[in-house]
């Protein structure tokens, strides 16, 4: 009972109309039709064409029928509800019931496992005796679940303005909506658990996307909120959740592997975000943050100093008692130290950074007059300076090292002081 797959020249264009003469010399012939629209697994419809002769019984498989399997399918032949053949390689293929089994995996792990439990038993001859049925199994994107997270709690980390690195985090309530989609990987364990009630009955034995979506609602929603939890250790702001979704599915499937891919034969696909927002507390929790912010860093304290008197100067100019009276007050505000007191805050902030910037490297190796070859500034056999390192010069006003001591820039790039 297995398919040989026909010769190419014979084929035609997969997916159209069923070459006439072709069908006709097949007893039968199946198709899977139109698996759109959600349809993840349907019994294949039996085709009559003028000149077939197919008249036989719906539940038999006559020996030479003709199969179809297209693109992203996997065609699945069951005789008195256990899988006895299976094809997952697009072609058209005609049936021997004389062969052994063909079981083309097309690469599908599960069925490969599948393959090996099936053994190499056949039953010779023409006309099968037992009810035999063609299944159809969709393994491409299956699309249109939603999902509704509700509250989610997320460590928001804010970055340094000046370096981009997170340096400070609030834990966070977020709500999210969005889509999800899923695709069968495992065609044989997806028939054995959800496709074999459907595979006894006479009727079409259709699985579609509504049938499984309450079935398998809540647990992909559990996920996905465990997953944008775990974006927290990316470090990133909230804002930021949305442009990581490829991350999001990867996590989300992870989770869910067990209970769906082992369980069921299915994964997730793909998770859409749309819409991702912190609640209103969250919200002012950040808020209260950044405006805590401004006040202790220096740097952004004596840029707000500096917008301030910006914005000070433009009222002067339009004030009504004549722009002389309000250029006088702000006089009084200079000579009251406001320019110095701005400089000032604006290099406290640039020593910072540079404090708080990463040490240069060591450069090329070098030998102390021990006899130790070293990378660092200090030998590590006897103590003693690197020579270079000896020589190296530091700005008087903010502390920078010279990356190069023995040519220092002549002016400190750091905080442009004159270099000593």
């Amino acid at each position: 009972m297995g398919l040989l797959k026909v010769a190419a020249s014979a084929l035609g264009a997969l997916g159209g109309a069923i070459d006439t003469t072709l069908s006709a010399s097949w007893v039968d012939y199946f198709e899977s039709g139109d698996m759109s629209n959600g349809v993840i697994m349907k019994r294949g419809n039996k085709i009559v064409t003028k000149g077939s002769k197919n008249r036989g019984d719906e539940n038999i498989i006559s020996s030479g029928s003709g199969i179809d399997v297209q693109e992203n399918q996997c065609m699945i032949l069951v005789e008195n509800g256990r899988i006895v053949e299976f094809c997952a390689e697009p072609g058209r293929y005609t049936y021997d019931a004389s062969t052994a089994p063909s079981l083309m995996s097309g690469g599908n792990k599960g069925l490969k496992a599948l393959a090996e439990s099936i053994g190499q038993q056949f039953l010779a001859g023409g006309q099968r005796t037992n009810t035999q049925r063609v299944f159809y199994i969709n393994l491409g994107e299956i699309q249109g679940f939603k999902w509704g997270s509700g509250n989610i709690t997320f460590d928001h980390w804010e970055r340094d303005i000046t370096t981009g690195q997170p340096v400070w985090h609030i834990a966070t309530t977020l709500m999210g909506n969005g889509v999800y989609s899923i695709q069968v990987t495992d065609p044989a364990r997806f028939f054995s658990v959800l496709g074999a009630q459907k595979a006894g009955a006479d009727g079409n034995g259709m699985i579609t996307r509504e049938d499984i979506e309450p079935q398998i609602k809540t647990e992909a929603i559990a996920a996905i909120r465990q997953g944008v939890g775990q974006l927290s250790k990316l470090r990133i702001p909230y804002t930021d959740i949305a442009a990581n979704e490829l991350q999001l599915t990867k996590d989300v499937d992870a989770i869910l592997d067990a209970d769906w891919e082992e369980a069921r034969g299915i994964s997730i696909f793909k998770i859409a975000i749309g819409m991702m927002d912190a609640d209103e507390n969250s919200k002012k929790k950040i808020e209260k943050y950044q405006e805590t912010k401004g006040y202790t860093d220096p740097s952004m304290l004596g840029a707000a100093m500096g917008l301030g008197q910006t914005e000070a100067m433009q009222t002067a100019a339009a004030n009504s008692a004549g722009a002389v009276t309000g250029f006088a007050g702000l006089g009084m505000m200079g000579g009251l130290g406001g320019q110095n007191n701005i400089a000032g805050l604006m290099q406290q902030g640039q020593a910072q950074m540079a404090a708080a910037a990463p040490a240069q490297p060591a450069g090329a190796s070098w030998t102390c007059s021990c006899g130790a070859v070293n990378s660092g500034n200090f030998c590590t056999n006897c103590g003693s300076p690197r020579p270079q390192a000896a020589a190296a010069k530091a700005c008087g006003n903010c502390g920078f090292m010279a990356p190069d001591p023995e040519n220092p820039p002549k002016f400190c790039p750091n905080c442009g002081t004159k270099w000593g």
